[in-house]
């Protein structure tokens, strides 16, 4: 209580007048919005850009799971890719674990015959080597993975 009347006595000796003004009031909610602005623009984007990037390794270990599948059962493995989401198929049609879904925001943009579906022999090899885009909607960034057939293996490559 002490501390607070000494602050006021202070305020009133330097300036004449006690309180604040509506100017200096403005200044702090103008302040203070510039901050909220800045905090919710700023991690919006990390977390676009983390979404595509575990989109993308998400698919990378799901192939390389059903190529995985494919040398140790010696039979052919699919991953089908839907709008939103994707799965390993045993050439018979049965779903080996769960479908997974593409994190909000996350669309396959496009995709070639190596991905309609991405299919793995039991060499380890792809049935047909090709690409798929994936986009985030909310920033426009794209990355795209890359099917070998020879090896059965993946690379990402992003597009900033």
């Amino acid at each position: 209580m002490v501390l607070t009347e000494k602050l006021i006595q202070k305020m009133t000796s330097e300036t004449g007048k006690k309180g604040i003004t509506l100017i200096e009031i403005l200044v702090v909610v103008v302040i203070i919005g510039l901050l909220i602005g800045f905090s919710v623009f700023f991690p919006h984007k990390a977390i676009s850009r983390i979404n595509l990037d575990n989109a993308c390794k998400s698919i990378c270990e799901t192939l390389q799971t059903a190529r995985y599948y494919a040398i140790a059962e010696k039979q052919n493995f699919r991953v089908f890719f839907g709008n939103n989401s994707y799965g390993i198929y045993r050439i018979d049609g049965t779903l080996v674990g769960k479908v997974i879904k593409l994190p909000q925001f996350i669309i396959i943009k496009e995709k070639t015959d190596g991905f309609s579906p991405a299919e793995f022999l039991p060499q380890g090899t792809a049935r047909q080597a090709g690409y798929l885009v994936l986009q985030d909607t909310s920033s426009k960034k794209t990355a795209k993975i890359v099917l070998y057939n020879l090896t059965g293996k993946t690379k990402i490559e992003k597009n900033e």
